[in-house]
């Protein structure tokens, strides 16, 4: 997957806002055309892949929406869009939902013409199968970035197969969203292998099937489901576990390693395929990737909240002349110009699911020293450096894994949607100074671009002007 190009714009998705298009332009192949070899095939679930990397220019939407509406990190006061985000006083004009939205509707359309197309292609069946399940992990991953974002959704689960067939859907149900992600989870569960080989590596796998699910369980609040399906990841011979060095974490050459479960992907060279995430991560006009941006800056609270002796903290920062703390989770000394990085981007790796396990198991399991919550999440402390935990109460082991998990996933994109699941985004960011954070902002506005588009998709989200 890492040495293939992706494709884009040669496939029919979903189209919105239109009121006349010419269904048959010059040099546009139909459906009923392109799908028909396995080359076909393979291209089409290669073209799936690509909105995973791009929410946002070079993957950055994760970190605005994950990370700077949160504690962690705070933008350059250079963009209004990510300003609004970090201030909670955005808007359903908010450019980065907007790019967010339509992104993840495009990887749900391309999914869809494959989940509904693939399957009547004469190829090898077990190939066959193979894409079709990487499609619906797919689709699941991102209906699950779309529900937790923005809630009720309209759901999509058919290829347009013409524009006469072109609906203004309404929104469905939350419940109706995970049901799809669940189902279709399961599906690529039953069929992805469990790892790959050369250029194939990268693409989903059962295991990241199964580090989902785990983790849509644990949104859902179904915590055995949860502490079952992340248990299977980490049981022996699944070929997962933690490196016992940092730097091997976030070292290029491990980037399909043992920790890698599911990554936006980059590749460095001169097939417009490298990343420039780190620019945005380093201080502004530093000599990484370029000329670094300094558009995302970590929080002096979070940077204290690590321990001296915490392994992790030199790791994950440097020092900027300027005598503030920047990340250091991604640093690729060979890109020496813009969209060189060779970094991949981590949307799920075995911390995650141990952590994962962790929370999972220790709601419905009363504490007791060295119980396999504790094992968990004393196997991140211990690579960390850090005193093992003993002797707390449900609510302080609780506490513990939350806190760790803040530590250990920092900039990773998940601290929001963390604070969210646990009830604890407003009283977080209050007792941190910010006072415009409301009780709604557990979602975010659906996009008016969309809303103008297709009115059906009213009403909007409590709290946000109609």
């Amino acid at each position: 997957m890492k040495r293939i190009l992706f494709i884009f714009g040669t496939l029919l998705v979903t189209v919105s806002g239109c009121r006349k298009l010419d269904e048959n332009p010059a040099n546009f192949i139909s459906p009923e055309n392109f799908y028909r070899t396995r080359s076909d095939a393979i291209a089409a679930v290669t073209a799936a892949y690509a909105p995973v990397r791009n929410n946002g220019f070079v993957t950055r939407n994760y970190a605005i929406l994950g990370e700077i509406t949160t504690d962690n990190m705070f933008p350059l006061p250079n963009n209004n869009d990510r300003v609004q985000l970090d201030n909670y006083v955005h808007t359903p004009q908010n450019g980065i939902l907007r790019e967010t939205w339509t992104n993840f509707y495009q990887g749900i359309a391309y999914a869809n013409n494959v989940i509904d197309r693939v399957p009547a292609i004469q190829m090898d069946e077990n190939l066959r199968a193979r894409l079709v399940g990487e499609a619906q992990f797919l689709r699941a991953f991102y209906y699950y970035h779309l529900v937790r974002l923005f809630g009720d959704l309209p759901l999509v689960t058919k290829a347009l197969k013409s524009l006469a067939d072109l609906d203004y859907p309404k929104r469905s149900p939350k419940a109706d969203v995970y049901k799809v992600i669940i189902d279709d989870l399961k599906a690529a569960e039953a069929v992805l292998p469990p790892s790959y080989t050369g250029a194939d590596q990268g693409r989903a796998t059962r295991g990241a099937a199964k580090a989902f699910l785990a983790s849509v369980y644990l949104t859902l609040k179904q915590y055995q489901q949860a502490a079952d399906k992340a248990a299977e990841v980490m049981a022996p011979g699944s070929g997962y576990g933690l490196w016992d060095n940092y730097l091997d974490v976030y070292d290029i050459k491990n980037e399909f390693g043992k920790e890698a479960i599911f990554d936006a992907q980059f590749v460095s060279g001169p097939a417009g395929q490298g990343g420039n995430l780190i620019a945005f991560f380093a201080q502004e006009n530093n000599s990484v990737g370029g000329r670094g941006f300094g558009s995302f800056q970590p929080t002096q609270e979070l940077y204290d909240a690590f321990q001296a002796t915490d392994k992790r903290k030199v790791v994950f920062f440097s020092k900027g002349t300027d005598n503030k703390y920047y990340c250091n989770k991604w640093i690729d000394a060979d890109a020496k110009t813009e969209n060189q990085s060779d970094n991949n981007y981590p949307l799920m790796r075995y911390a995650t699911v141990v952590l994962t396990f962790a929370e999972a198991y220790n709601e419905v399991h009363t504490p007791v020293d060295d119980n396999d919550a504790y094992k968990a999440i004393n196997s991140i402390r211990q690579r960390a450096g850090l005193p093992l935990f003993s002797g707390l109460t449900q609510n302080q082991l609780r506490d513990s894994i939350l806190n760790e998990r803040r530590l250990e996933l920092c900039f990773e994109g998940e601290r929001w949607f963390d604070l969210v699941r646990t009830g604890l985004l407003e009283s977080t960011l209050k007792a941190k100074g910010n006072n415009n954070i409301k009780p709604f902002h557990v979602l975010f506005p659906v996009p008016q671009f969309e809303i103008d588009l297709n009115p059906n998709l009213k009403p909007q989200n409590p709290g946000y002007p109609d």
